[in-house]
């Protein structure tokens, strides 16, 4: 008996699916990955100011591989200011190189998750309204989440557990070939030893951030 597969047996999802695949191949092969990452840490070296003026280029060249940066990149910078330091260590290598897919929610202020008492770990619950580079291959999320009455934590979310949810590609402003979609989760399990950093993520993000969205313009 044929097992039926969601993307290749829906031409346009394969064909969405190959072109994502193709635009995150673009960004690894420009080298902006690593870029104003410590050669320590794996990356190239580099300054802010060579990772802004690359972002640039690539946008101009490639807006779908501007936002795939963005979100790539952002999910890299994320890890590299991250306590959880066997999170970094195990997940760090295949961000860098591209073998896994990373992203964020897009600004500006997306809503924190939700999370319910589940036991031995909490159920994860909310919508994203942009989230680009979400590869049908794998990809992992950095989201906030809202635990208590304090300010939002951040997680990582890999699209292997069951709740996620991925819409269609999003249209404009949205490039055609960024994989950007709406993402609902809807009970994700998750486990204490996915957590990624504090309420001060993204001012630590910042400096970066501001940098990649040279790509987005």
């Amino acid at each position: 008996m044929r097992i039926s597969d969601p993307v290749n047996d829906h031409p346009a999802r394969a064909a969405s699916a190959a072109l994502g695949m193709s635009t995150l191949s673009s960004v690894v092969e420009s080298g902006l990955l690593g870029c104003a990452v410590s050669r320590a840490m794996g990356g190239n070296g580099g300054s802010l100011e060579d990772l802004r003026e690359g972002a640039r280029r690539l946008g101009r060249c490639n807006r779908a591989a501007g936002w795939v940066l963005w979100a790539q990149r952002l999910a890299i910078e994320a890890l590299l200011h991250s306590p959880n330091i066997a999170l970094r260590e195990h997940l760090l290598p295949d961000m860098l190189q591209g073998e896994r897919a990373g992203t964020l929610p897009m600004p500006p202020h997306p809503d924190a998750l939700v999370a319910t008492d589940a036991g031995r770990g909490q159920r994860l619950y909310g919508k994203f309204a942009c989230v680009p580079n979400l590869q049908w291959q794998g990809y992992t999320l950095v989201a906030p989440v809202q635990f208590d009455h304090g300010a939002p934590q951040w997680v990582l979310l890999r699209s292997e557990e069951d709740g996620l949810r991925v819409g269609e590609d999003l249209r404009a402003p949205c490039p055609h070939g960024c994989r950007a979609s709406s993402l609902i989760l809807d009970g994700v399990f998750f486990r204490t030893d996915e957590w990624l950093a504090g309420a001060d993520l993204p001012d630590r993000l910042r400096p970066v951030s501001d940098a990649l969205a040279c790509g987005l313009e």
